[in-house]
Formats: structure tokens, sequence, C-alpha cells
């Protein structure tokens, strides 16, 4: 029932965001706007206690009593009633916990409705800045600038402002002369903006090709929680959804929800100068004690993360393309902070299928931890073992551990595979304080689950369900693992062996093959188990990427991520010392770049993707497959599996000849929403195409 249950509540909130994004809703609801989001997840978690406390409970026993010649059993139908009472309660349970979880989505979805742009609009606003960017604005390399921000004191633009017109509305709004700019907005523009005076957004700037204008020249300089004034082009999520005819493309609308932004902004004007913090401090005191000190303790945070970026950002006109991108992985690496990674090196990762290293990932957070945890308990041993105690030494470790993988999960932008981690080094270090009998695959569903009620929209997060579905087939593996190598036979020592070195050299042979022979069944158990959710999320897959991982994973795991973590813990207190290993983590990774480039550029790996559009029929394909393996073993046959895994296949294969042998339309996402691109791939073996001198394929019937 656990992992029915479990199943049914995510499955439940799915449906509700597909079905409420997709149907027209009315806003204003009565019911929902009673409700609250908090409240509503503290009474599923109540309602989740009692159902596991309740299963927890034995069934109801025969009550007997026994005399020397009188024996009383208790009558059968009483114990059936009993057991049908006490499974029609967990059947109510249950059926609540879905209902609420339903409900608890579409009280996300409404509040995301009631606070989104709803028209395309110009305004003057005051912009704060929330985070580190997401690029960086370069004109000599057409990088634009995307970054995600509070606009709030929006009027409406009737002429165009200059830089200059901006920075004097900061110089009054900082001398507090601008107190009417809310009311005229209250006053004037309720109607227009839904009765909405704060958005969150994402704002955009590109290079003008046209001009040698460098106004958004200073847009890199600005921290987080800063605030000035600029003039906006404001437009709905709407225009940056992607068209049905590209279904295996990126979800521009869905990953910007999954981030609560309520529509995107292009900046058409900037001001030199930004708002006095006094008015920052105002804001904070009007807020809760708790927002205040959350939200001072995020923005300091964010601001050592920019400060980290200037950092390798220094002079980068400087260094060589191939340098700069080595320093933008290698930052990538330690904080998550992909600002600095270009277009191309994206791409390369992507092509040789280990995109996925690019992320921080839980491995990132637990290795930082597990190593700072080691070193205070050596520290402890040497110079403090008195502590021990008071408290059990597994427990000091315990709480190192979760103190350094929350501040690291929280300086890299916790995002989930971090936050996955830090919650379940807390989770399971809870489990085992209490001793209750809770392994760690429930433990992983249980956080899954309290996520996606804490924010429904982590649903529609690739990063959600390659991090948990990960996660749980390593668990998988190394249970099954387990179980095999504690069944199998030592290998057997002779005595009479008079050559020792020669039997020491062949059992070390030995473990070195069985290591590599269990590395390479783990990169092929992970690729086959999470190939169907990587076609459901991104449409493709890269074949080679099994290749290319058994030495990346590796390199990454053993190499750079830990010389790349030992730089930042020298950063704090040498620079200098952090500069040297990070060049020594630079040069491996451009290395490294140049073995993967060389590798993608091989006539062989040109073709190595898998792409299909997954549907229904392929969905319940894999459902068929992996049915045998989630049920107990010995209660169907493996064997079964067989058949839906030959159709699967059979379905893919048609899907990729299908896109070989007929034309696509791709929709091309692009950061302008007045500017639409599309793409019309032609099939290579078609009769009606041809190709210029230049080797370049088009179509005879094509216009431009």
């Amino acid at each position: 029932m656990y992992w029915l249950v479990g199943s049914l509540v995510i499955i439940a909130m799915m449906g509700v965001l597909a079905v409420a994004d997709n149907v027209a809703m009315p806003i204003d609801m009565p019911l929902l706007d009673m409700v609250s989001t908090s409240g509503l997840l503290w009474l599923l978690v109540v309602f989740a206690i009692i159902l596991l406390s309740a299963t927890q409970l034995n069934t109801p026993s025969v009550n007997t009593q026994s005399t020397n010649k009188t024996r009383s059993v208790s009558s059968p139908n009483d114990v059936k009633l009993s057991l049908f009472s006490r499974y029609f309660l967990f059947g109510l349970l249950a059926i609540a916990l879905v209902m609420g979880s339903a409900l608890q989505a579409l009280v996300a979805h409404q509040q995301a409705e009631t606070t989104k742009i709803t028209d395309s609009i110009r305004v003057q606003a005051l912009v704060r800045i929330e985070g580190i960017s997401d690029s960086v604005y370069d004109a000599s390399t057409d990088s634009g600038y995307r970054q995600v921000a509070v606009v709030t004191h929006l009027m409406p633009l009737v002429a165009e402002l200059t830089s200059q017109d901006l920075a004097n509305s900061t110089s009054d709004y900082s001398r507090e002369e601008n107190n009417s700019l809310s009311k005229s907005y209250n006053d004037n523009f309720e109607k227009n903006l839904n009765n909405h005076i704060e958005y969150r957004v994402l704002l955009n700037a590109y290079p003008k090709n046209t001009s040698n204008d460098d106004s958004f020249s200073n847009l890199n300089d600005l921290q987080p929680g800063d605030e000035l004034f600029m003039s906006l082009a404001l437009a709905p999520l709407s225009t940056s959804k992607q068209a049905v005819s590209n279904p295996s493309g990126f979800d521009s609308y869905r990953w910007l929800r999954g981030r609560h932004i309520d529509g995107v902004a292009n900046i058409l004007a900037v001001s030199p100068l930004t708002v006095s913090k006094s008015s920052n401090d105002e804001a904070l005191q009007q807020a809760s004690m708790f927002d205040s000190y959350f939200q001072r303790l995020r923005t300091r945070i964010d601001i050592g993360r920019w400060q980290l970026r200037d950092h390798f950002y220094r002079d980068w006109p400087a260094q060589t393309t191939a340098e700069q991108q080595a320093r933008a992985v290698t930052l990538s690496l330690l904080t998550g902070d992909r600002g600095l990674i270009n277009r191309d090196t994206k791409d390369l990762y992507q092509l040789a299928g280990i995109s996925h290293l690019l992320a921080i990932s839980g491995t990132h957070v637990l290795f930082l931890a597990i190593v700072l945890g080691g070193a205070v308990v050596l520290l402890f041993n040497r110079l403090c073992p008195v502590v021990y105690r008071y408290m059990p030494r597994w427990q000091v470790r315990w709480w190192v551990m979760i103190g350094a993988a929350f501040i690291y999960a929280l300086f890299t932008g916790f995002d989930v595979p971090a936050a996955r981690t830090a919650w379940m080094l807390l989770a399971i270090g809870l489990v085992r304080l209490t001793l209750l009998p809770i392994g760690t695959m429930r433990v992983l569903l249980a956080l899954a689950v309290l996520m996606a009620w804490q924010n429904p929209y982590v649903l529609w997060q690739a990063g959600y369900w390659l991090s948990f579905i990960a996660v749980a087939l390593l668990l998988k593996y190394e249970d099954t693992s387990y179980q095999r190598n504690t069944a199998a036979a030592p290998l057997p020592y002779s005595d009479n062996d008079n050559n020792g070195r020669a039997y020491i050299s062949h059992v070390l042979f030995q473990r070195a093959l069985q290591i590599a022979w269990r590395i390479f069944k783990l990169q092929f158990w992970l690729f086959l188990t999470l190939l169907p959710i990587t076609l459901l999320l991104f449409g493709k897959a890269s074949l080679w990427g099994l290749v290319v991982n058994l030495f990346a994973i590796g390199l990454f795991g053993w190499v750079i991520v830990p010389l790349n973590l030992l730089a930042g813990l020298f950063y704090l207190l040498s620079p200098t010392i952090a500069d040297s290993i990070w060049s020594l983590v630079s040069a491996i990774v451009g290395n490294l770049h140049e073995l993967i480039g060389w590798l993608t550029s091989l006539p062989a790996l040109t073709d190595a993707w898998l792409y299909t559009p997954v549907n229904m029929a392929i969905l319940l394909m894999v459902l068929l497959s992996i049915v045998p393996w989630l049920l107990p073993r010995g209660l169907l046959s493996r064997w079964l599996a067989l058949p839906p895994l030959t159709l699967l296949m059979m379905m893919v294969y048609a899907n990729q000849q299908s896109i070989i042998t007929m034309p696509t339309l791709y929709i091309l996402p692009t950061g302008d929403p007045y500017i639409s691109a599309a793409l019309l791939q032609f099939p290579l073996n078609d009769q009606s195409v041809s190709k210029n001198k230049d080797g370049s394929p088009f179509s005879k019937d094509s216009t431009s």
C-alpha cells in the first residue's frame, strides 16, 4: 500500500497540473481562495503520518483463552468485521491523501494563474535582482543577458526613455519624492494589469548588431539584491510556448513555470544608478521576521556566488575560447553556475551524453559532506575525545554532514538534486536516531512526495525525475549486487603456492577486472533504465553516452570534483592557492574537451542520436516491461517482459525511420517574443533534395 499510495499521489498531482493548464478555469474560486498551500501541506503531512501509523499496527489476531477444560475463540465473523473496518479506514485515509494532493496541485495552479502576466505592455518599473544571471551580456559573442527579477512600481511607458531619464527616476525615488508612483498605478492601471503590482519575470537583453550601443554593458555588474529602474517590454508566458509540431523540443513554458516565473521582459533601457539600500531595509522591516532573515541569508549567499563568478570572469577577454570554457565548466562544477558556458560547449556535452555532469548533483554535496564530517571526527579524536561521552561518534559526523550539505546546497542554488541529498541525509539520520524500521527506498519516496507537496510545479522539472529515479536505481542495483557478492565464494588461497607475488598479482588483476566489470554493468544498467525517462523528458538520447560516461564519470567524480571542492575550501583562506588548483582543474577540463571534440567529430558518432516522440503506446510498453521486475520475485516470470520490450524496440525503430524519411518542421526558441524561427529539415534520402556546391542540402521546391 505504501508504494501504491505514493505513486497515486504523484500521478494525481501531475494529472491535475496537465489538465488545469490546458482547460480554461475561472480565476476567482472562493473554495480555492480559502485554502492555502502551506496549511494544506501540513494537513497532508498529518494524514500521511496517521496512515503510516495505522499500517504499522498488526492485524487483529484471534483472541484465545485456554483453561484446563474450556477454550473460547473469537467468532470468525468478528474477525472479518474488524479486518473490513480496518481496511475501510485505510482506504478512506488513502483516498483523502490522494484527493488532498490533487487539491494542493490545483491551488498552486490557481495561485500561479492569478499572478501571471496576461497582456503585452511596455512599462517603466523598479527591478529587484534575484540570484545570479543565467548568462552574461557580451556583444562580441552575441551572448544575451537572462536574469530572474521582481518588478514593482509599474508605470505605462508612453514615450521612449533613455538611461538618463531612468537615472532621474532613481534619484527621485531615493529621495522619497516620488511617493505617488504606487498610487498612480493603483488608480489608473489596476484593470489593465489584473490588479497585481508585483511580478517575477525573466529579464532578457540581447546585443544590437545594428549599432554600437553599450547601454547594457553594466548589466553584468548587477549583484543580487540590487534595485534599479528599467523600461521593459512585458509579455505573457504563453508567447514562449513550444508549438505542437515540435513535441521533442525544449518546453520553455514549463521550464519557466517550474521556476515560478510570471512572464518575460525584454529590457529596453537601464538606469546607470541603483536605488539606495535604505529602501531595501524598509521593505525588509515590513516583512515577517522569518521571511526577512531567510531573504537576507539567501541574498548574501547569492552575492557570494556572484563574487566567485566575478573572480572567474577577470581577464576574460584575454583568454582563448577554449580556456574560457574550461574555466566556465570549472565554475559550473563548483557552484552550478552555467552563466559563462556558451552554446557550443553545452552542445558538446549534450552530444557526448554527459550534460548531466555540468549540474550540481548529489555526488558533489555528499562528497563534501563526507570529507568535512571525517575531518571533524579526526579533530575530535585527537583534540577533544571527551565529546563522545555526551554524543556518539556517528551523530557528530551526521550533524557536520547535515550542516555542510545544507550550506553547500544553498550555495549552489538549492536545486532539486542538491536539496534531495541534503534532506536525504537528514531523514536517514532521523530514522537511525529513532530506530524506526523504515528502508532507504521508502525514505526516498516519502521525500519525493513531500517535495511535490511543497512545490507541485517541481513535477515539471527534469532534474526532479532524473535525480530521484537515478538514486532509486542505484539503491536497487546496490542491493542486488550486495546480495550476490555475499553469496559469492571468496577467491581460493593455496598454501602450497611458492610464488606469493604471482598469486597477489593474480588476485589484484582479478579484482581489477571485477571492478571494471561492475562499473560497466552499472553504467549499462543506468543507461537502459533511464532511457525511457530521458526520451520522455527530452525526446532524444545520445547512444554514445554509454561509452563516454565510462571514463567521464570516473574522471569527474574522483579527480575534477574533489580538486574543485578543495580549491573552493582554499578560496576562503588563500585565493592564490585556490587559483593554482583551479588552473590544474581547468587544464584537465580543457584536455577533456579536446578529447570529447575529437570523439564527436568521428563519422561514426555523427548519427549517434536516438530521436523518438513518446506517446501513450510507448509508455504502455515501458510499463508492461517493468511490471515483472517491480513485483516480488517469483510472482510473475521476468521473461514476460521480453514481448513488450520487443514491441518497444520495434516502435522506437519505426519512429527513428519516420524522422529520417519524412520532412520535419521544428519551431526554434528565440529570446525575443516578437521574432519566431522555424527549421524545415528534409530527409537525406529524398529524391527531391539536392546539394549546393558547398555540400549543404536544399530542396528544389523550397522557398525562403
